[in-house]
């Protein structure tokens, strides 16, 4: 049996979705966590200076998504042929130009940066959210299955929901206007293999 360990912060951000998809599809794995003060002295043992990283049999990995793809394309989680592929690729790429635009002004209120919040939020994170959510909510409605591709649930449900999850903690107002999301978010909740995990996880 493979040995995985996923090496983060203590934290969810851009690790959670990995840790989501491997409790999803039952593959034992370390969670390795560490606290944030402690990145200074542990980021030059790292390959490349980032996490999160995930090591098994000698090998690892970088980039939240390119773990959850390989973990995916591995358990089915990655979309039925070629096209279907494609176009979670492309949500997910999606969700990268949604989730940078969105950065600065989460890390400064999370207290890891300084800056005006309002003004990060009124100049870049509201302008993204206009593009990106009403483009999440026309995916599930195309979609018919409740989840952003036709097949059902993929890896881009896993990186997309947790950062709404996010946004839904922090900017509630934003995610109003998007029911669909909303109930999309709610029945992520109730999947059945991971309906423990999130009632037990640290928001």
């Amino acid at each position: 049996m493979v040995h995985y360990k996923l090496t983060y912060f203590d934290t969810r951000g851009i690790a959670e979705a990995i840790r989501v998809l491997m409790k999803y599809a039952n593959i034992d794995f370390e969670d390795n966590r560490f606290k944030v003060e402690d990145w200074p002295k542990i980021k030059p043992t790292t390959p490349t200076g980032k996490v999160p990283i995930l090591e098994f049999d000698g090998n690892y990995l970088v980039e939240s998504a390119a773990i959850c793809r390989y973990l995916a394309r591995k358990h089915g989680l990655a979309g039925k042929g070629d096209l279907e592929e494609a176009k979670v690729d492309a949500i997910v790429d999606q969700h990268k130009d949604f989730f940078s635009q969105s950065f600065s002004w989460l890390m400064i209120k999370f207290g890891r940066e300084e800056g005006d919040e309002e003004e990060q939020k009124k100049t870049k994170f509201l302008p993204a959210a206009e593009i990106y959510l009403p483009l999440y909510q026309k995916y599930l409605k195309e979609s018919g299955s409740g989840f952003l591709v036709k097949s059902g649930l993929t890896f881009a449900d896993f990186i997309v929901s947790e950062f709404l999850i996010t946004l839904r903690l922090n900017a509630p107002e934003v995610l109003e206007k998007y029911p669909e999301i909303l109930q999309y978010l709610d029945r992520m909740k109730t999947i059945p293999q991971l309906k423990e995990y999130y009632a037990t996880r640290k928001e």
